[in-house]
């Protein structure tokens, strides 16, 4: 066990309260696309194509167009959820973890078992109807059963949305996941370069009260001067390293 992962451990075994937030870095492992990544769409397309198009107003006014651009570039492969993501359900269930708050729209914590998980960009695998007198929720197969270029709800005929929070629109569970996070003892940030907000502002307002700050992430990001521990992923996995730590907690 090097010194890094052994102070993770000794932080993690002192504190009553663990809180991780994840993005794109873990579900990578699992398969999924990293749209701000070398070879993303973000990259690929540009990032002001890509902002204009997955945007509330766009889709309101072009929802034919958005679809096209939507099912192209938005519709995951199936995937199972990495080593690190069953290995944050694990450390949940004996509760050395919280809960998690998650950049991520794959649902794959919530198949690889966590309980306690705040998806602040919704979720990829649902769709709902845009008439909020309806209200009618969809899992993702209605791209493919309902063949028109627009879904269209069955219930009532409206529109039918991705449930995932497009540019223009707020957070969801804004104040749930700024008060986890900030109610934590211990904050582990795993595959999030911390860039995007407001998720980045919540870390940022932990760290100014807090010292407990672990960052585990491939490259730098925008709080590495605050954390206690940063784990560099290199050529091991980010699985790997929380292995380790669940590894090191077995034995404390």
């Amino acid at each position: 066990m090097n010194d890094s992962i052994r102070q993770i451990v000794k932080a993690m075994k002192l504190s009553p309260n663990t809180v991780v937030v994840t993005g794109a870095g873990i579900s990578t492992e699992a398969g999924i696309p990293d749209f701000r990544g070398q070879n993303g769409i973000y990259r690929q397309l540009g990032e002001n194509r890509v902002m204009n198009i997955i945007n509330i107003d766009f889709f309101r006014r072009h929802p034919d167009e958005f679809y096209h651009f939507y099912r192209q570039y938005f519709t995951f492969p199936p995937v199972e959820p990495s080593k690190a993501h069953l290995l944050l359900a694990e450390m949940e269930k004996k509760r050395l973890i919280k809960g998690v708050v998650t950049q991520n729209i794959d649902n794959l914590h919530q198949k690889a078992g966590s309980k306690n998980v705040i998806p602040i960009h919704g979720n990829a695998e649902q769709f709902i109807c845009t008439d909020i007198r309806c209200q009618g929720t969809f899992d993702s197969s209605c791209l493919d059963r309902l063949p028109d270029t627009v879904p269209r709800c069955p219930l009532c005929g409206s529109v039918i949305k991705p449930d995932v929070v497009l540019f223009g629109e707020n957070i969801k569970n804004y104040v749930g996941a700024r008060d986890m996070i900030l109610s934590a003892r211990l904050l582990i940030v795993i595959g999030s370069s911390l860039t995007v907000y407001p998720l980045a502002g919540f870390v940022k307002d932990f760290s100014t009260f807090a010292q407990d700050l672990v960052i585990i992430n491939k490259g730098p990001t925008e709080m590495d001067h605050a954390a206690l521990v940063k784990l560099e992923v290199g050529n091991q996995t980010t699985g790997d390293l929380l292995e380790a730590i669940l590894d090191g907690l077995n034995k404390f």
